[in-house]
């Protein structure tokens, strides 16, 4: 809920086109010549950049990437072998690499690889929600005080919710006896415009602990909840009464539906979940973030408010509501780009919380919780999980531990919030290991504290299980959510040990490489350049497959980027596209693309990478390979029973494992390879 759209009407800007005016005109005024811009123009020798068909910058490109770049296919061609004693020795019929074989592969159901046996539980499997709960409790950091706390804070949201089914920030204390109001309304949006929002947000702290309708103390109180937001959902599938609030209604309410949907699949919800996804889709902006402001034509981009539908459109990617990923995918540009070399990444490029200097120049508004916000987005979305960027914000939060005394009144930013610990917990949760621990231990002394448990004798007061909203010199956001806000945040953060599941035992994917090829194929140049960007960050079996895909792309900027990236992942299948266009860079891009193409030609050099069979899928012509070095692309022999070895490609590899994805190319007799056959790459 943080960082709410101010009442006062945003602040001139000057926004991103005039921010490029001005770029040109400084060019133009040193006389510096246009090409410094971009690669896609004429360069200096006054040869095109592009070839024949290309498109200018800001255009829609005329073809789509359809293979792997014409000299590398030839260097993956693969003749078939002789001996069963060595899959290495070619035969005579070359096979070509396209990408064109290789998307399709993609395209189809794959068989994941298994985590490893150390991420899995090595106690007896939970027989149902009660013994899933206590367990990952136990596992995960959890203790009786903090579920003693969850249950606190249930306890005061069920007593303090209206007739209606809704929650709010002010009326909230209609449901206290006259003699013992708990205190703590809001003080800022004194109507009901985030009623919406704030329901979802309460719904979502039930679900959390595993409260549905059909299991747990609570069953009216979510039914309640529930049905008030399907009756203020709208024709358009949003949630908002009014226009000022609708991003971040729109988003937490439709997180709540789908997190409840996931658990009980009632089928009443499936059309207003759809709805609901299709709204959120239809409110993006251009650049891949949202606004508070329900329309894509704001040209404000707002991390805290996409960071709601990110996890918004993951949980009814989770419910199977059938809706595009291309939001997804678009918000990942989002978060590339609102992300700064140091790790921090800024409030929004537009409007409030942003400005320009003096000098000309944006100044972004930063603070912890939009870092944390970056973290967990960005795990949802494919980076990979040791990207340097992500190891830089991790280090960052560690330095911000919850504290009391920050909280309290000495951060004078007041951005050290509940807020902030709700999504500085799931970043870290995320992180695992000792740093998960650092952050825990200091969460659960700075929160649990801070709950309300004042007794008159033995009687609790109304209070009890709240959280405090707001004081002297702090509860920024308190002010405008009240103590219903508070206490729901609160309550979800403490819901993590069994809320969400750390991403080292987490399989299921949320993007795929099909949806940024889906994304790509009508974008601009400048899409495409910062999807390579993106991409080259996220995890093998999502970045590679798309940037081998970019060495086609007609843009020479792009596929150098993307040649370049995947010299950076030890593929050298960039490496003739790298020879072709280094000639015409600039000094100061060549340093980089020789560094990548010396790389791509010491990984030729390389022996031929050696491995296994593990799993081979005859109807699917797929199998598993054990390789400790493997690239998409790469051809690679597997010893059969009958002397002639099967022909495979990898066409994927797998974040932190010697695992790879191969496809059985050319003729085929039917004969399977036995688990475990020596499997070699085959040099071209």
């Amino acid at each position: 809920m943080g960082n709410f759209r101010p009442e006062s009407v945003r602040s001139a800007t000057i926004r991103p086109a005039a921010l490029v005016l001005l770029t040109l005109l400084t060019v133009l005024a040193l006389g510096l010549p246009l090409w410094i811009l971009t690669l896609d123009a004429p360069v200096a020798t006054g040869a095109p950049a592009e070839e024949p068909g290309g498109e200018h910058r800001g255009s829609t490109p005329t073809s789509q990437p359809t293979g792997i770049h014409a000299d590398a296919r030839q260097r993956a061609r693969v003749a078939a072998t002789a001996t069963a004693g060595d899959p290495r020795e070619p035969q005579s019929a070359p096979t070509p690499v396209t990408w064109g074989e290789l998307a399709q592969v993609v395209r189809r159901p794959a068989p994941l690889p298994a985590p490893t046996t150390e991420s899995q539980p090595t106690t007896r499997p939970a027989t149902n929600a009660a013994d899933i709960r206590a367990e990952r409790l136990r596992r995960f950091g959890g203790t009786a005080e903090t579920e003693n706390a969850v249950e606190a804070g249930l306890a005061w949201l069920a007593a303090h919710q209206a007739r209606d089914g809704t929650w709010d920030a002010v009326t909230f204390q209609r449901q206290c006896p006259d003699q013992d109001r708990c205190g703590g309304p809001a003080q800022r949006r004194l109507d009901d415009s985030i009623s919406p929002g704030l329901t979802g947000l309460c719904l979502l702290a039930f679900v959390g602990a595993g409260y549905t309708d059909q299991y747990g103390p609570y069953p009216q109180v979510v039914t309640r909840a529930v049905d008030a937001l399907l009756r203020i959902q709208n024709d358009r599938g949003g949630f908002s009464r009014t226009p000022g609030m609708a991003g971040y209604n729109d988003s937490v309410a439709t997180f709540a539906l789908a997190e409840y949907q996931v658990l009980v699949r009632d089928e009443r919800l499936a059309e207003p979940l759809r709805k609901a996804a299709a709204n959120l889709a239809a409110t993006q902006q251009a650049l891949g973030g949202w606004d508070y402001l329900p329309t894509p034509e704001t040209g404000r981009n707002d991390t805290s408010i996409t960071a709601w539908m990110v996890q918004a459109l993951s949980a009814c990617a989770a419910a199977e509501i059938p809706a595009s990923r291309q939001p997804l995918v678009r918000s990942a540009l989002h978060f590339m780009r609102a992300a700064e070399t140091d790790g921090r990444v800024w409030y929004a490029d537009n409007g409030e919380g942003f400005r320009v200097d003096p000098g000309l120049r944006p100044a972004f508004r930063y603070g912890p919780a939009m870092t944390a916000c970056g973290l967990v987005c960005e795990e949802l979305l494919g980076w990979e999980r040791a990207a340097p960027i992500r190891e830089r914000q991790i280090g960052s939060l560690l330095t911000q531990l919850p504290s009391t005394v920050h909280y309290r009144g000495r951060d004078r930013t007041q951005l050290h919030s509940e807020y902030y610990w709700y999504y500085g917990t799931l970043a870290m949760f995320q992180a695992g290991g000792e740093r998960w621990e650092r952050w825990n231990a200091r969460l659960r002394d700075t929160l649990l504290p801070l709950q309300d448990r004042r007794k008159e004798g033995s009687r609790k007061l109304h209070s009890f299980g709240s959280w405090q909203p707001y004081g002297e010199n702090w509860g920024k956001w308190g002010r405008m959510g009240g103590r219903v806000y508070t206490t729901a945040i609160c309550t979800l953060t403490l819901e993590i040990y069994y809320r969400h599941t750390p991403a080292y035992l987490e399989t299921r994917e949320l993007l795929r490489a099909e949806d940024w090829l889906d994304f790509l194929a009508p974008r601009t140049i400048d899409e495409r350049r910062d999807a390579v960007e993106a991409l080259s960050q996220m995890r093998l079996e999502l970045g590679e497959p798309v940037l081998v895909a970019l060495l086609e792309d007609p843009s020479p900027t792009v596929a150098l980027k993307a040649a370049q990236a995947l010299a950076e992942l030890d593929s050298p299948l960039g490496g003739p596209v790298i020879e072709k266009h280094i000639t015409v860079l600039p000094p100061w891009g060549r340093a980089a693309a020789e560094r990548a193409l010396s790389r791509t030609r010491e990984i030729r050099r390389l022996p031929p990478a050696e491995g296994e069979l593990r799993l081979f899928d005859a109807g699917a012509r797929l199998a598993t390979l054990r390789m400790t070095r493997a690239h998409v692309g790469m051809q690679v022999g597997v010893a059969t029973d009958s002397g002639g070895p099967l022909r495979m490609r990898v066409v994927r590899r797998f974040s932190g494992r010697d695992v790879v994805l191969a496809e059985v190319v050319g003729e085929w007799n039917g004969e399977a390879p036995r688990v475990h056959a020596r499997a070699a790459e085959i040099l071209p």
